[in-house]
């Protein structure tokens, strides 16, 4: 029997990156890109590398080419991290693992290094696989405690710096509220925060713009900005991650109460924040500037290379659409999806 899973890409709306900061995010997960998972049974444990792991190339040009795109890293050793995770915290909660070997492909159509969760996605489709593979349900591992396991496979395995937005919207799929702060932890036995789904109904029409060429590692973005808050106590960074969390809560009531117009300013003023702390590239920059001067609002959907927004209707779809294009950015519309 061949099982196959699916997560999809996703994006950070409001609270990015607070979460690495005991904070507050609400993120979704959209269906134009995905990344897909197929497990069988097999004698001996394999992984089928995929185009993002190539060794050989045609030339230095090529190489070149290939590493701006994908970076040093495919996803075969994420993949193996993941299985290693999963092996791991069932021995430590004394889940017993049929002894049986697989084969495992991947592919994934989710831009590398534009900030909508790729690696994320790849490490929970491998997961909710060798969940089915070995008959596990939610009765074994909770779906609250799922999220941690996929991203110790970054953190503790990989050394990777990361934070556990992405790995929970990626488990609870849709549109998610999720809280990370220490008391939130402490109301659940500091094994995890609260996480809740929205309805995407609430939402307002959004857009995402991205370019490929502008992609950049999330941790390399990120862990000059740990070392001040966590290190140098730096109050201005630390500031900045409180209004964050704090807009998350704005945000989460505007849509509750019906008032999905407010979420764009919402969006204009967290990005702001962000780059009261943050380097913002001019690629990334000019993003951002394309939808305000269209009167449109917008905010990183992730550390860079996308930004997702709100529109008001076709013809102001339109407008974005082609204002992006000429500064060679692509856009899509935003459909919500849930967990298939």
């Amino acid at each position: 029997m061949i099982i196959a899973e699916t997560a999809y890409a996703r994006s950070g709306l409001v609270g990015n990156p607070s979460d690495i900061f005991n904070g507050k995010t609400i993120s979704l997960l959209f269906d134009r890109f995905k990344a897909a998972v197929k497990l069988y049974e097999t004698p001996t444990l394999t992984i089928k590398p995929n185009s993002r792991d190539l060794t050989r190339f045609e030339s230095l040009e090529e190489l070149i080419r290939y590493r701006g795109q994908f970076g040093y890293y495919g996803g075969v050793r994420l993949i193996e991290a993941t299985i290693v995770r999963f092996k791991k915290h069932c021995d430590q909660q004394g889940i017993g693992l049929e002894n049986r070997n697989f084969t495992l492909e991947y592919n994934s159509t989710i831009p590398f290094g534009i900030g909508l969760g790729g690696s994320s996605a790849i490490a929970k489709a491998v997961f909710a696989a060798l969940m089915k593979f070995y008959g596990l349900s939610e009765k074994e591992i909770p779906k609250p405690i799922q999220p941690r396991i996929i991203l110790e496979a970054e953190t503790e395995e990989l050394d990777i710096s990361a934070g556990p937005q992405d790995r929970v919207v990626l488990v609870y799929g849709g549109l998610v509220y999720m809280d990370f702060t220490l008391e939130a932890y402490q109301r659940h036995g500091n094994l995890h925060g609260h996480y809740e789904n929205l309805d995407p109904s609430l939402l307002p029409p959004l857009f995402l713009a991205f370019k490929e060429d502008l992609a950049k590692s999330s941790g390399a973005v990120h862990n000059i900005m740990r070392y001040r808050a966590s290190v140098e106590r730096d109050p201005k960074v630390l500031e900045v991650m409180r209004q964050k969390a704090a807009l998350v809560d704005e945000a989460r009531a505007a849509l509750l109460q019906g008032r999905r117009e407010a979420l764009g300013p919402i969006l204009s003023r967290d990005f702001d924040l962000r780059r009261s702390v943050y380097t913002i590239s001019p690629g990334n920059l000019k993003l951002i500037e394309i939808a305000r001067e269209l009167g449109a609002h917008a905010n990183n959907s992730g550390s860079g290379g996308a930004v997702i927004g709100t529109y008001r209707n076709e013809e102001h779809y339109f407008r974005l659409e082609e204002a992006y294009r000429r500064n060679g950015f692509t856009t899509i519309k935003v459909n919500v999806v849930e967990n298939r």
